[in-house]
């Protein structure tokens, strides 16, 4: 009895101890990084039926701009809170560009959302935002479907993807059901074809999501009873996409697909450390991000796996105000839902936060809050294990993609090739072949030969070291590693170009 006492007493402290810590903890800067607003289906034929006319399809709608309103108002009032900032973080409610940065992916439904986020964040009415995108063709930074790690398991190897995903679309329906469900989407002649079924489920729950935020899904019963099973298909699919797995050989190799996003984080918290600047980062981006990066911090959760509309992610960067050396990290998550009056509201919702602590043990973060080196590590422990790691293929994916072995072999450059390419140069010849600038054709390796540029490549992220310097060229690194993040250039470059 005595001892249970005493361990009930232990934990006491512990848990007071931790409480108290907290206390002295202060935001000093914030990333915000989230999916875009509720948006039509991304569907081609039927359009009028599904889309409507007054949002053409893929585009963010009315509900969509509400929803990242919801989100830019609750971080204005979560970071105006003194129980977590020593001031207001964004003092003004007018925009103001030196204060807030904001990146979208090189599409009108996430540049939208991104100014209907700075909207409201910023409530007054003198409103130009500045939002830096990126061609979303070669974007690797924002959108996975650049990355090679991605686009191998989702687009070059079907057979594979179909043979892990269709026993989940069987378990839940029978072909009249699919059937039934696809007339309520409109889209009986995609969902025809049995073989398909995988495609079919996919574009169901597209197409029901969007109907459930235009407030249409409760006419279509059919579809409306099918969305258990499309969201346990989804789920799935997510998994077999955007999953990591140390333990397994390729996912170390790769690396997991959020990395370039992660390690830009990192770089922002150490140049905010060396020389303050913005006081937030907004990423505009898609839910194939939101997901890998709730993955690389630990979080492999259905949850994680079904990112809704809107769904946002957080980064706080924290100091401890009565030992300013040290740092903090508290990642939150959340999404807007939907109140009886048809207004949004944006609510936290549960983000499973790992750290590694010094000796390399991986612990669940009860409070949500990990030291810095702690984050970092965990970071780190997705990265890829070798130098362009995400540009290692599986051999099927590598050869589905029909590439053309050198330029004498006289054959065009698929799209899939033409990509890995662009992203991988270092990797995308054999030996003694050099990459045409052009046409991304491998040439032999001669005095004459201009080799391509080298844009977007995944080396392992460089290891961060703090270390003291002085306050102008710590400036100067902030603004190279910014530009770095402006032109959709490897981050490394911009840190490598001041030796640090």
């Amino acid at each position: 009895m005595t001892f249970k006492i005493a361990q009930l007493l232990l934990a006491v402290l512990l848990v007071t101890a931790a409480l108290s810590a907290e206390a002295r903890l202060v935001v000093r800067m914030v990333q915000v990084a989230h999916r875009h607003g509720a948006r039509g289906p991304l569907v081609v034929d039927n359009a009028s039926d599904i889309c409507g006319t007054e949002y053409p399809c893929g585009e963010l709608t009315g509900v969509g701009i509400e929803m990242l309103n919801s989100v830019g108002r609750f971080v204005r009032a979560r970071y105006s809170n003194l129980s977590l900032v020593e001031e207001p973080l964004i003092p003004s409610t007018r925009y103001n560009s030196s204060v807030v940065y904001t990146r979208s992916t090189g599409i009108q439904r996430t540049i939208q959302s991104a100014t209907a986020f700075l909207s409201g964040l910023f409530p007054d009415d003198y409103f130009y935002p500045v939002v830096y995108s990126h061609n979303l063709t070669t974007d690797t930074l924002l959108n996975t479907d650049t990355v090679p790690s991605v686009f191998g398991r989702r687009w070059l190897e079907m057979d594979k993807q179909n043979a892990a995903l269709n026993p989940v679309v069987d378990a839940y329906f029978t072909s009249d059901q699919i059937a039934a469900a696809a007339k309520d989407a409109y889209i009986e002649g995609l969902c025809s074809d049995h073989a398909a079924r995988s495609s079919c489920a996919s574009n169901l729950y597209d197409i029901a999501t969007s109907f459930e935020a235009a407030g249409r899904l409760p006419s279509k019963s059919n579809l409306l009873a099918a969305m258990p099973g499309l969201r346990a298909y989804t789920i799935a699919w997510y998994r077999y996409i955007y999953d990591y797995n140390k333990s397994v050989e390729i996912d170390n190799t790769q690396g997991a697909a959020s990395q370039n996003l992660a390690q830009t984080m990192l770089a922002n918290i150490n140049a905010h450390k060396l020389s303050p600047s913005f006081k937030l980062y907004e990423f505009s981006t898609h839910d194939t991000m939101l997901a890998p990066l709730a993955v690389t911090l630990g979080d492999h959760t259905d949850l994680t796996m079904l990112p809704p509309y809107a769904t946002t992610i957080i980064v706080e960067l924290l100091q401890d105000t009565e030992s300013p050396n040290d740092w903090y990290v508290r990642p939150v998550r959340g999404s807007p839902t939907r109140q009886a009056n048809g207004s949004y509201v944006f609510q936290l919702m549960n983000l499973e936060v790992h750290c590694i602590d010094a000796a390399g043990n991986q612990y669940l973060a009860t409070t949500g809050i990990c030291p810095l080196d702690g984050f970092r590590r965990m970071v780190d422990y997705s990265r890829p294990s070798v130098p362009n790691g995400q540009c290692t293929l599986a051999q099927n994916q590598y050869d589905n993609m029909g590439c053309p072995r050198t330029v004498a072999d006289g054959k065009p450059v698929p799209y899939y090739c033409w990509l890995y390419r662009y992203v991988c140069p270092q990797t995308a010849c054999p030996d003694g072949y050099v990459l045409g600038r052009e046409d991304l054709q491998c040439y032999p390796l001669g005095p004459t030969t201009t080799p391509a540029p080298q844009p977007n490549s995944s080396p392992v992220p460089m290891a961060w070291t703090p270390r003291t310097m002085d306050p102008k060229k710590a400036k100067d690194i902030a603004v190279g590693l910014l530009r770095g993040v402006e032109e959709g250039v490897v981050l490394g470059s911009a840190i490598r170009k001041h030796g640090e």
